[in-house]
């Protein structure tokens, strides 16, 4: 399997932790950041870390951009952030993440032909508020971008209601896709009518960009 040649643009919590994951899988990273103690925090993960001033166009241009595989761009400035994804984007990185902001920020990559855009902030918040409701998830399957399936244990409030009484898509972001009871039987595809029993596990797709929390 070929080595990724990967490059992280932004270092603070969220792009340091990439970083460090990376690390552990043993890629090839340029980090960049302007804050010189960001950069020194991630040199020991990154196979080359670097003080750079992204806002400065003349900077960034410097880098061997069409060297990368990856780009990840982590960086919360508007402005910046938008003008190193075109950069990437114009050098012909194959792939390139970019974290946004904001809806409007989200529709700004989109529109010069950004594809993977994560709104961790978002993501997290929604995950919370889930947590919050006692959802108490057994396990998770990343399917893509925007989709999990996960299979959660059938809270005791739940028990005796309907599907159609828990309101599980406008309540949670997530459709049941079958019910494991007990005895190990299935149900399939539950309709609304369905009522939860006592050691019931739903196994549902999870619509992470459902809800703004």
């Amino acid at each position: 399997m070929k080595k990724l040649n990967i490059l992280v643009i932004g270092l603070k919590t969220f792009g340091q932790s990439i970083v460090k994951q990376l690390y552990e899988y043993n890629c090839d990273v340029l980090a960049v950041d302007k804050d010189i103690d960001r950069v020194e925090e991630v040199a020991d993960y990154a196979t080359e870390a670097i003080q750079l001033d992204i806002k400065d166009t003349t900077e960034l241009k410097k880098l061997p951009l069409d060297n990368f595989d990856v780009a990840v761009i982590t960086l919360k400035d508007l402005g910046a952030n938008i003008m190193a994804a075109m950069l990437c984007e114009e050098a012909g990185i194959e792939k390139i993440i970019v974290r946004s902001t904001s809806n409007l920020h989200k529709k700004i990559l989109e529109k010069i032909g950004i594809s993977t855009i994560i709104s961790p902030d978002q993501e997290m918040g929604i995950r919370l508020a889930k947590g919050i409701m006692d959802i108490n998830v057994m396990e998770a399957i990343n399917i893509s971008e925007n989709y999990d399936i996960v299979e959660i244990k059938a809270q005791e409030k739940w028990i005796g209601k309907t599907l159609r009484d828990l309101k599980f898509r406008n309540n949670f972001g997530m459709n049941v896709l079958l019910v494991k009871k007990e005895n190990t039987k299935l149900e399939i595809s539950p309709n609304g009518d369905y009522r939860i029993e006592s050691g019931d596990r739903l196994v549902v797709i999870d619509d992470k960009n459902s809800g703004d929390v």
